[in-house]
Order: structure tokens, then sequence, then C-alpha cells
């Protein structure tokens, strides 16, 4: 594994390369030559993902550039108006170590960036997005605790140094509501937050997917306590499909599973009544996702 800083880099990573003794079998790395993958963790802007996320892939053949986006030096320390150029320039870094096909894969905040991303940057040639929405959201102010965070009235992306057009936020986040919801549902649910908010949010915000120079797979489990990601799925799909899109697009739902559509185990998971009440289901959904993701990236 190879690390990146924004001070030396221009962005913060870890680059994941496949070896190709210890590949997966069925072909391994040769399914994916010439590819690589930057991946994108949520909104809670650790290393996890990056580097956990980024080895499984390494693991099953894939090139794999793990990415954090805001909260490390050299970025914003709230997500709000992160510079959506990091992904450019960790894409521009691994065209000069020879890869000729870069793809970008996110879950939650970064399924969000990572469509963003795509429709930005015609260098991207396949987009996966787990759990997104479908619109550029106001930022989240603070980094600690959720009775800290708010959502900002500035939008959680820059392009070429200025802000790009978001759903109406400004506000502080309905604790009351929630913990209703965590009592009465017994797990996170923060869905109503975002709903109001994208019923207020204009044409303007939308992600224009249709731009996305290449193949695009959404994840997402039936109904997304955290936020309307199933919905947004179906509103993406529906666009690409209007726009008439060139390249393939799939659109993968689980009805046993949660918000978190990757193939990890964390203790996040347990926030989730359905994790809780169907954990092998759950499980089985995430890895099948995954599956399917890696069929899909060796056809693009």
């Amino acid at each position: 594994m190879e690390c990146f800083t924004v001070e030396k880099d221009g962005f913060c990573g870890f680059l994941h390369e496949p070896v190709a003794d210890h590949a997966a079998e069925d072909g391994g790395v040769q399914r994916f030559v010439g590819k690589a993958l930057i991946v994108l963790g949520g909104s809670e802007g650790n290393e996890n993902i990056p580097r956990n996320l980024g080895a499984r892939f390494a693991h099953e053949g894939v090139t794999a550039l793990g990415l954090c986006y805001w909260n490390v030096p050299g970025l914003p320390t709230e997500l709000v108006e992160v510079p959506v150029e990091s992904v450019e320039r960790a894409c521009a870094f691994l065209r000069g170590r020879g890869y000729e096909r870069i793809g970008i894969y996110g879950i939650s905040k970064g399924g969000e960036l990572a469509l963003l991303a795509a429709s930005l940057m015609p260098e991207l040639t396949c987009a996966v997005a787990l759990s997104p929405l479908d619109h550029v959201m106001p930022g989240i102010t603070e980094t600690g605790g959720l009775v800290s965070k708010g959502v900002s009235a500035r939008s959680s992306w820059t392009w070429r140094g200025e802000p790009l057009a978001c759903a109406p936020g400004g506000v502080r986040l309905p604790y009351a509501g929630i913990i209703r919801r965590m009592v009465s549902g017994r797990q996170l649910d923060m869905r109503f937050v975002y709903e109001r908010m994208l019923e207020d949010a204009s044409a303007a915000s939308a992600i224009q997917v249709e731009r996305i120079n290449g193949s695009v797979l959404l994840v997402s489990p039936e109904h997304d306590t955290m936020w309307p990601s199933d919905e947004a799925c179906r509103r993406i799909e529906r666009r690409l499909r209007t726009h008439g899109h060139s390249w393939e697009v799939g659109c993968l739902s689980y009805e046993r599973a949660s918000h978190i559509m990757v193939p990890m185990e964390t203790s996040v998971l347990r926030l989730f009544r359905e994790e809780r009440r169907f954990p092998r289901e759950c499980a089985a959904s995430r890895e099948d996702a995954f599956r399917r993701t890696l069929a899909f990236l060796e056809r693009w």
C-alpha cells in the first residue's frame, strides 16, 4: 500500500495494487487489466473504507485508490464546500501510472460525490454509487457526534473554486424527531430530514448523471432509513434512460439490507433494525452487491 498526502501529492489516499500470486482465483488480476477504481467512504470522513475496502478490491484483482476527501490536513475540516478536484488529482495520478480506464465507487455521501465527479470529469468512465442521493446536498457542519451536527446553508462541494448549487439547507438537525424515531423504531432514521430538503430542491441542484462518460451501477436497500437513496436510485436510472445513456446502467435493490451496502462488518450496522433482525441476510446482500460490482467492473 502506498500513502499520499494533500501537501505532497495534492490528494490524500491509499493505493492498493493487486499482487498476481494473491489475487482471487478465476482470473484475478487478468480480469481487470488496465483498470483502476477510486474508492470513497461516506460522511464519517475517516480512513476505514479507503483503506480496508480498497484492500478488498485489490485482493480481488482490482487496483483501488482509496481517497479521503475531507477532514484530513489540507482539506476542509467540515463537510462543507469540499473541492471535487481531489478526485481529479487522484484520477490524473492513476493515468500517470498507466491505467487506461479509471472508475469511481462511493457509499452514501461518497456515492453522491462519485456520481457528481463522474458527471464533471469525462476521464472517469465508470461510476458505482451505493446508497446515494441524486442532488448535490448542503454541507454538514461540525465533526463530532450527532447532537453537534447541523445542515449548512452552503453546498457540500465546490468545482473550479465555485460552490455547486445545492438543495436548501441552513438548519439544525431536528433532534427531537430523530430521537423519537430512534425510540419508536429502534433504529437510526433520518430519512424524513432529507425528504424535506429534497422536496424543496430545484433542478439546478440535480446531479447531471446523463453527462457521465460510461457505465453506471446503482445499489441501495429497498427502504433506506438514513436517507431516501432507494427513491434517488430509481430517479437516477429513469433520468439516464430518458436521456438515452449509451452505456450500461444497472440498478440493484435489496430487501434485507440497510444504508450500509459495503461488504464490511462495522459497529454502525447495529444502528439499523434490519441489520439486527436479519444479520445473515443483510451480510449476504452486501456480499452479493460486491460480487455483482466485480462482474460489472469486468464488463466495463
